[in-house]
């Protein structure tokens, strides 16, 4: 063997030694960010609760996609929640539906089940946010004497659109010493409904279900166990004729408190309410409604003293 072909050997010992000496974290950090997560797809629930008896597995996401999820945990249109909780930080993948153009559908849950998130995504592997809503919340926080509850809940209609129901409830423990004149003072409700479709685009579109209910302020008269208060007759005939002079509906009701038809002046039908949560207590009186503000109860009283009570609500100019 001559000088130069031993020279040449040495040449390639080296360079095949150097080539299996190379880092390999180098070659699996590669790998891995080109290896696509592995799911199955199937179709979203109709209905999606949360449930924190849950116990089914979720398929774990991503370090980045959760810290972009959530950043944009808020980012969203519609009625936005309305309990101050702590948003968690521990999230998985309950069902992934497939969406035109290789686009998914997801639906995440956080792993106490007390929120769920549907998250639409660019596509298989790729885990890039396109856009997100909240869907459902089951949360309930206690503050001394204060108790807030909010609810949510979603159903998927024919047309592929998630309507969403948010309910909200504020309660506050009435002392010993306190009278109920005014349940409103320690009980408040909200409710909104809210559809989301997906556009060509694959984002979320908005549209606030209570906008199809026209506006309203409207004013239930009532007395319990057909017991008609003295002068009720004359005072609530008077404040009838003040409300009609001023636009506001009226009603008046002895029975039937949990279902309670309100119309307006040509007799059409404008909505149906519950009375039960805001006339426990009372006697007699009555129950101001206005879309979008939280009904309040009022004991019967004098004509003045009514009549004050719903200038105040409704926010009438004079006094």
């Amino acid at each position: 063997m001559t000088k130069t072909n031993i020279i040449i050997l040495l040449c390639l010992c080296v360079a095949i030694v150097f080539t299996a000496c190379r880092p390999k974290n180098q070659e699996e950090t590669d790998y891995s960010n080109n290896d696509p997560m592995t799911y199955t797809t199937s179709i979203i629930a109709d209905t999606i609760l949360a449930d924190i008896r849950d116990k089914s597995d979720l398929i774990p996401i991503s370090e980045d996609f959760l810290e972009d999820f959530l950043e944009k945990i808020n980012e969203y249109e519609g009625k936005h929640i309305t309990i101050a909780s702590k948003v968690p930080v521990e999230w998985g993948i309950s069902c992934v539906e497939r969406l035109p153009e290789g686009r998914e559908l997801w639906l995440l849950r956080s792993f106490d089940r007390e929120w769920a998130y549907l998250v639409i995504t660019s596509g298989f592997g790729t885990q890039r946010i396109l856009d997100q809503v909240p869907v459902a919340l089951n949360l309930a926080l206690q503050d001394n004497d204060v108790l807030e509850t909010e609810i949510w809940e979603t159903y998927r209609e024919s047309d592929g659109s998630f309507v969403v129901h948010k309910n909200y409830e504020w309660i506050k423990n009435l002392d010993t010493n306190a009278t109920q004149s005014d349940l409103s003072e320690y009980q408040r409700k909200s409710y909104f409904v809210d559809r989301y479709s997906i556009n060509d685009l694959c984002r979320f579109e908005c549209t606030e279900v209570n906008d199809s209910v026209p506006e309203y302020s409207a004013v239930v008269f009532f007395y319990n166990d057909n017991v008609k208060p003295e002068e009720w007759d004359e005072t609530v005939e008077m404040l009838q004729a003040f409300c009609e002079d001023r636009s506001v509906f009226y009603e008046e009701v002895k029975t039937g408190f949990a279902d309670v038809a309100i119309h307006d002046f040509t007799l059409n039908e404008v909505l149906r309410v519950d009375m039960q949560p805001y006339i426990q207590g009372l006697p007699a009186g009555m129950v101001m409604f206005k879309k979008g503000e939280t009904p309040k109860a009022v004991r019967f009283g004098s004509f003045e003293r009514m009549q004050i009570e719903i200038k105040r609500y409704f926010k009438m100019l004079s006094l």
